[in-house]
């Protein structure tokens, strides 16, 4: 009977691994139909997830201005009013949607048109900037290094396909086409808007469960006490990076901007908002916008001018890494260039752009988790030993 129960028990692993592999199969044999069903699951809870977007975006300014608010405390006479600290969260809701709004008002009536204007006269400037550079590689000496690689060839080639593709027309339809998707989704951007409202209000709430369903599902209080700290770690990672690289990127954008004023640069806007933009990739982000900038610089204006916008760009990068940033973000992130790369490169190649600029938080927070893991884990083996 015991040679039996074991010949049994021994096809149950296979059978488990035959299943597993059969759900796999099916899985990748309808992978279209899995990620369109996904997609519209996606679209569908779309509300909810502007609204955690925004109320994690809103967190920061709303704390603070709370925390300001309850310590006022206005005296008339003998009486002491109250009525703003008890009501500091509600007040500090109202304050930061307003804020909010003043900054969405300003940036649909002042940058948005300024950078609409930069694009639009670089896609009417393209074909002009092509014949410039055909002209410049085609008066260069046979013996020239440059003639060798026959780049005018390529780009005469290639140049009725760019201009097609970036002339006003296709930018107008394109343009039209993200209008009508920007009212399809405006539905969605009000009710995330009117969910981050109420999450702002009752995060205690919100926090709260979250505790209790952690206490819920892990009865050992060590594995309990470890789940908030990796929890906390990865929120402390998100809010440092967000914040402190948001606000370093309109500081580029800004100083990028003005550089490019002063040196009669066209397209000043919209380079400024690349170099922003950009900024939210470490290291590699500010290398990749200056060369951009510094190469729109020289078809347009010449090697002068664009020798002095690449070392003035560089200058305000070396100072920006070292003296601003540091100063804002107050704790380093401490990620290393080799991971940034990986993480960039592997985030590009499966997501595109969205992978590039999503793949450095993501890695730091998989970092941060590891270093967490393995210091619990020498932890406990270290108590171990002891005991031994």
């Amino acid at each position: 009977m015991k040679k039996e129960n074991f010949e049994r028990a021994k096809w149950i692993p296979i059978c488990i691994i035959a299943i597993i592999l059969m759900v796999i199969y099916k899985t990748l044999d309808n992978f279209t139909q899995i990620t369109t069903a996904i997609m519209n699951f996606l679209q569908i809870i779309s509300p909810l997830l502007f609204g955690i977007l925004f109320a994690y975006f809103l967190y920061i300014p709303h704390r603070t201005i709370e925390r300001l608010l309850c310590k006022v405390k206005i005296k008339i006479g003998k009486k002491t009013i109250t009525f703003i600290s008890k009501h500091a969260r509600v007040i500090s809701t109202v304050i930061v949607f307003v804020l909010l709004l003043f900054i969405i008002i300003f940036i649909l009536s002042f940058i948005l048109p300024l950078v609409a204007t930069s694009l639009f006269e670089l896609a009417s400037d393209i074909p002009e900037h092509i014949y410039t550079i055909l002209a410049y590689f085609d008066n260069l000496p046979e013996d020239s290094a440059l003639a060798s690689f026959k780049i005018a060839d390529t780009l005469r080639e290639y140049s009725s396909d760019i201009t097609n593709m970036i002339s006003i027309p296709s930018f107008i339809e394109q343009a039209a086409r993200g209008v009508i998707s920007f009212a399809g989704g405006l539905f969605s951007l009000i009710m995330g808007l009117v969910i981050s409202l109420y999450l702002l209000l009752d995060r205690d709430r919100i926090a709260l469960f979250f505790h209790r369903l952690n206490n819920a599902l892990f009865k050992d209080p060590l594995k309990r006490s470890r789940t908030v700290k990796y929890f906390s770690q990865i929120n402390k990672v998100l809010l440092t990076f967000i914040a402190s690289k948001g606000l370093d990127s309109i500081i580029n954008f800004v100083v990028a901007t003005t550089i490019l004023l002063i040196f009669g640069v066209p397209y000043a806007p919209l380079l400024g908002l690349i170099a922003g933009v950009f900024n939210f990739i470490p290291y590699l982000g500010s290398i990749i916008s200056a060369l951009i900038i510094s190469v729109l610089t020289l078809i347009t204006c010449g090697l002068a001018t664009g020798i002095k916008v690449m070392i003035s760009l560089l200058v305000f990068h070396q100072l920006d890494g070292n003296f601003i940033e540091p100063r804002i973000m107050k704790s380093s992130l401490k990620v290393s260039p080799i991971l940034v790369i990986i993480a960039v490169v592997i985030g590009g190649a499966y997501f595109g752009i969205a992978g590039m600029f999503l793949a450095v938080p993501i890695a730091v927070i998989i970092k941060q988790i590891l270093l967490e893991y393995i210091s619990a884990s020498e932890i406990i083996h270290g108590d171990d030993d002891m005991r031994r």
